[in-house]
């Protein structure tokens, strides 16, 4: 009876085979490649660019909590682009931060709130209601480049910018004289009298109450924030004939 005997594969042909399959592996990638029967890989494609928002351009964020209060506003349209002119009335007290992102939110809440698409805003921010003698806080400007003659509402907000201008004064502390406080009235550069007012705010010739001589003893009784225009005193002078009215604290020197 024949013994049957165990045989090992030759190791020439096992290498020999490995060649094979992985030749065929390569043809068969390459035939891939070629544009054969197998449905193409799809490539991942990034999401477009999110036009930014007057939001985003500003840097105004949602939480933000305004603390001014609108005054008046004008249309200036010129050569046919709509733009905007806001006054706003800030407190006293704000950080340089804080004068800035009201004026920001200020330019925002108009940009968009306008009845057409603006071309250009511009926001000037005052500490008192006075606002005929330009803002004595800060100004903005929201406009294509952040220049105002370049006013366009076809530009993209991407090519829109803020510039925040702020005066340094409204940073000076302001102390008003107390009521009852002596002073004499001085002489200006400008008058060798001192003209008493009817009104705080009114210095019209229908306005005058009097014009009265250097060096006559008052007494403040009242004062009020002009804004860029300082402080008026409400004063009644001591001696005869006796007035009452208001003066520029550049007319008064305390005793």
């Amino acid at each position: 009876m024949a013994v049957s005997q165990k045989t090992h594969p030759d190791p020439r042909r096992v290498a020999f085979g490995a060649v094979l399959v992985g030749l065929c592996s390569v043809i068969t990638c390459v035939a891939l490649r070629s544009g054969g029967d197998a449905a193409p890989v799809a490539v991942p494609q990034a999401a477009p660019a999110r036009a930014p928002t007057a939001a985003d351009v500003l840097g105004v964020g949602p939480d933000f909590t305004p603390q001014y209060t609108f005054l008046s506003m004008d249309r200036v349209d010129i050569a046919g682009a709509p733009r905007l002119v806001v006054r706003v009335q800030v407190p006293r007290g704000l950080t340089r931060e804080e004068l800035e992102g009201n004026v920001r939110h200020a330019l925002l809440r108009f940009y968009e709130a306008g009845p057409v698409k603006f071309g250009a805003v511009s926001v000037g921010a005052f500490t008192t209601t006075k606002t005929n003698l330009g803002y004595d806080a800060a100004k903005g400007d929201f406009a294509p480049g952040g220049e105002w003659s370049a006013a366009d509402p076809g530009v993209p907000l991407s090519n829109w910018l803020a510039k925040v201008d702020v005066e340094e004064r409204y940073f000076q502390e302001r102390k008003a004289l107390p009521t009852g406080t002596r002073a004499t009235l001085v002489k200006s550069e400008l008058s060798d009298t001192v003209s008493m007012s009817r009104s705080a705010d009114r210095w019209g010739a229908e306005d005058i109450l009097a014009e009265l001589k250097p060096g006559a003893p008052v007494v403040v009784v009242g004062s009020q924030d002009l804004g860029a225009a300082g402080t008026a005193y409400e004063v009644e002078t001591t001696s005869k004939p006796k007035r009452r009215g208001w003066v520029l604290a550049g007319d008064l020197k305390t005793e």
